[in-house]
């Protein structure tokens, strides 16, 4: 099998992309995959699949994964197509998403990596900046997120936590029957989970609320109380902070019995 062909095959391109050459450049330690796009085959718009003419191409590259000790990378003159609805827009390649640097399953090494190791360690042992891994991760989690029902929780949990050495706050709220982080924003002010009700779940989604399970911290229950209906019959605190001023009510009247039989 031709290098040309073999490359197809292990990189899954097809009509109307082939690759044109393979050259092994010793000197760099790469391979590089030339990669063109037909120029006998009609283009159309990736904003609305509508047949356009072309405009110009520009090229790209993309790192793969490596062929043995080699670092692969696809380099392509991508045509754009002028709409006449959208204008002039870059042909989407196949094999990497749009704006990365990255093939699709270079990425999903990276990914896997991650589960390991942090993001400078990644960067590290795959020959990447920590920007370029970084960015991966973005990208995943915005995949995640768009995968997402759109259905609003119904039980949702409030809590703050803290980070370098305690003297930073950030608000975090998950949904308690998925199992998810829903929001994150500094702070664990009112504001902070104002813009939770107001920006992410809006009216409606205030409206569905069934639960909201917090500490007994004032902020988050002054924010609820002004976004969601019946508050003050759907807030569920937690059973340690109800168990603290419980067993801190036993202590005050303890003390205050003490005094008392002791004067």
């Amino acid at each position: 099998m031709q290098d040309r062909k073999l490359y197809e095959r292990l990189l899954g391109i097809e009509r109307p992309w082939r690759v044109r050459d393979v050259e092994l450049q010793l000197g760099d330690g790469e391979v590089v995959v030339f990669v063109e796009h037909d120029p006998g085959e009609a283009m159309a718009c990736p904003q609305c699949g509508e047949l356009g003419a072309g405009y110009d191409a520009r090229k790209r590259r993309w790192r793969h994964l490596d062929t043995m000790q080699y670092r692969t990378v696809i380099v392509a003159d991508v045509p754009r197509v002028n709409c006449p609805h959208h204008g002039v827009h870059q042909l989407r390649v196949p094999w990497a998403e749009e704006g990365s640097r990255l093939t699709a399953l270079f990425e999903a090494l990276v990914i896997d990596w991650l589960h390991e190791a942090s993001i400078s360690g990644v960067a590290r042992m795959l020959r990447l900046t920590w920007e370029e891994v970084s960015g991966v991760q973005r990208r995943a989690v915005r995949r995640g997120l768009a995968r997402r029902e759109l259905e609003p929780p119904r039980r949702i949990g409030v809590d703050e936590t803290s980070f370098q050495k305690r003297h930073e706050y950030i608000t975090v709220v998950n949904d308690i029957d998925r199992g998810r982080v829903l929001y994150l924003a500094d702070g664990r002010g009112h504001e902070a989970l104002d813009e939770f009700y107001t920006g992410v779940l809006g009216a409606r989604g205030c409206a569905r609320l069934e639960a909201v399970a917090m500490d007994m911290w004032g902020p988050y229950i002054a924010s609820t109380q002004a976004h969601v209906h019946d508050a003050e019959k759907k807030i569920v605190y937690d059973k340690y902070h109800i168990a603290s001023h419980l067993s801190r009510a036993v202590d005050d009247v303890r003390r205050q019995e003490n005094r008392q039989l002791c004067g």
